[in-house]
Order: structure tokens, then sequence, then C-alpha cells
């Protein structure tokens, strides 16, 4: 092979490479941006909106919880009076 042919492979298999890796780059380059846009609140359509959504709904429930315990451990107590009252 003369030194002209070689060259000739040289730059063919390095162009190939080239526009490999940058496709590569180019298709990472957008995956992450699409995540990235899901991290970020935007309103309420964006996975991020949704997680907090839900740690707020979360965080009532727990706060509806208690109450409820509270008035179910304050109706245990009337009634136990009740019961000790009427019993004598």
């Amino acid at each position: 092979m003369s030194v002209l042919n070689w060259t000739e492979l040289i730059i063919s298999v390095l162009t190939i490479i080239a526009l490999t890796a940058g496709g590569i780059k180019w298709m990472v380059k957008h995956y992450f941006d699409e995540i990235k846009s899901e991290l970020k609140p935007n309103s309420g359509s964006s996975l991020k909106d949704q997680v907090t959504r839900l740690e707020q709904k979360s965080k009532e429930a727990e706060s509806l919880r208690k109450d409820m315990n509270k008035k179910l451990d304050h109706m245990y107590e009337v009634l136990l009076d009740y019961i000790s009252k009427n019993s004598r």
C-alpha cells in the first residue's frame, strides 16, 4: 500500500470515529436535557412537582392521623369515665 492509500484509510477511519462520537454526544446531551427538565419545577407536570405534591399530601395525612388518634384517645377516656361512674 502506498502512503496515499494509508492516508486515505486513516482519514476515513477518523471520520467514522468522529461522526460516531458526535452522534453519541448529541444523543446523550438530549437525553440528559429531557431528564433535567423533569427534575425542575414547572408548575405541576414535572416529576419534581409531583413528588412535592405527594410529600405535602403525606404530611397532611400524617397530621390528620395524629388528630384522629387524639380524638379516639379522648373518646376512649370519656367512655371509661362513663363506665366507671355507672358501675358504682
